[in-house]
């Protein structure tokens, strides 16, 4: 303990106690004459001598202070220090009395010594929480100043000034959206073939989001001359510094190709007209989907491998125009009937019937290829009203469906008219002979 920190009977016989009791260990740290310690923050700290390690009482042991509070305490243990120097003037220590009595010069102790004592008494910690302040506001400050230069950054970006020190003013810097390279001192007599081809070397080329064709041009007069200069979209951006370290320099029918990456700069005034219009979302991930689905790895088809139309089975021949015609109910009719008829061979999933198209079509889907097999193997050269049938499996590209014209549809819906109202009356005529029936029963 410090000298001005006054030891009590009870702490020498505890320390005493501690001595006479317990053993210390090997590692433990023995406490001796140079043995200084402070009250700091509600604890007990301690340190030998004027370079010693600070040290806190933890436990009934001394155990070292960790280092991220070394530099704060060490602080306060200094400043304590000074405060108590300076209150050393006014204050001896009474051996017989154990504490600190005022000097014999000062025979007084009135409110102007208490009122000293209590000021030097202690830490003063208003410089300290002061020191904080400032550091956390210039904390503060400088995070301010980052923020506001990253969103200047991004508005210059977003406008296309560029953020570079070399950048020239009317160039725009769409690295983020079009990864793109600028190819000049290209031949003559080259083709678009031939470019993007060349081109390919380093990557996919980018295809156009609206004619789907490669985003590689070259460059003409209004005569239609090449200028000896083109421009090739990559879709992934690795393509585009791949292009400079690999074909700039290439010997190209003879020419040594110069490529590096694009630069973009806005040509007179802005037209509102020219703009495109935007995509919708939709067509965005469309769009997104494809490009994603060039590099995408499938595995190879088995050997007996088939495609999914093949459970579909074309049947013709089973009906003509002419019947179609006479009768609106045809087409319910077939459907009913191939349902039920195909029922034998597997799973009917889905039955159509082209009405409109000549050669009599019904297709008949099947969810195996297995069951579709087995419906062509016997559908296949049966005679049905003397119309003999034809069956095979569909080649996933012929469409069946035919548009009725105008008159036909008219024709048509005048002959269900007539089916209907002829079933109409059908119907009374079988009711009035029931009536009569009864009648004669009765």
């Amino acid at each position: 303990m410090s000298d001005f920190v006054p030891e009590t009977e009870e702490n020498e016989e505890e320390s005493q106690k501690i001595d006479e009791i317990h053993e210390i260990p090997a590692q433990a740290i023995i406490i001796d004459q140079s043995f200084s310690r402070r009250f700091l923050n509600n604890k007990w700290y301690g340190k030998y001598g004027e370079d010693g390690d600070l040290l806190e009482h933890i436990d009934e042991d001394w155990e070292p202070v960790g280092l991220d509070e070394v530099e704060f305490l060490s602080q306060l243990w200094f400043e304590q220090e000074d405060q108590e120097k300076k209150a050393h003037r006014h204050y001896d220590w009474d051996e017989e009395k154990k504490e600190w009595v005022p000097k014999a010069k000062q025979e007084e102790v009135n409110e102007d010594f208490i009122a000293e004592y209590q000021a030097n008494y202690g830490v003063q910690y208003d410089d300290i929480y002061k020191k904080m302040d400032e550091e956390l506001q210039e904390k503060a400050a400088k995070a301010q100043k980052e923020d506001e230069e990253k969103k200047e950054k991004k508005r210059k970006k977003k406008v296309g000034l560029g953020a570079g020190e070399d950048a020239k003013e009317g160039w725009l810097d769409l690295g983020d959206k079009v990864h793109a390279v600028y190819v000049s001192n290209l031949p003559e007599d080259i083709t678009d073939e031939e470019f993007q081809k060349f081109m390919s070397k380093c990557g996919v080329i980018q295809p156009d989001i609206r004619t789907n064709k490669p985003k590689c041009k070259l460059y003409r007069e209004e005569n239609g001359k090449l200028k000896g200069d083109g421009r090739c979209c990559y879709i992934k951006k690795e393509s585009v510094e791949l292009a400079c370290n690999i074909l700039d320099g290439a010997n190209l029918n003879g020419r040594e190709v110069k490529v590096e990456e694009a630069r973009f700069e806005m040509k007179g005034d802005f037209d509102p007209a020219r703009k495109r219009r935007k995509l919708t979302a939709a067509q965005k991930k469309r769009y997104m989907e494809q490009q994603n689905k060039i590099f995408e790895w499938t595995p190879d088809k088995p050997r007996n491998y088939r495609p999914k139309s093949d459970c579909t089975v074309i049947v013709k021949n089973l009906f003509t125009q002419e019947m179609m015609n006479k009768n609106a109910a045809l087409m319910l009719d077939l459907k009913e009937e191939m349902t039920q008829s195909c029922q034998k061979y597997g799973i009917v999933k889905k039955v159509v019937v082209y009405a409109n198209h000549p050669d009599g079509v019904v297709s008949v889907t099947f969810p195996t290829t297995e069951e579709s097999d087995m419906a062509v193997k016997y559908l296949h050269g049966r005679v049905v009203d003397g119309r003999k049938l034809t069956a095979e499996l569909w080649d996933g590209r012929t469409k069946f469906k035919v548009e009725e014209t105008e008159e036909d549809e008219e024709k048509r819906r005048k002959e269900y008219e007539k089916y209907i109202e002829g079933g109409s009356s059908e119907t009374k005529e079988e009711s009035d002979d029931d009536d009569d029936d009864e009648a004669e029963d009765n």
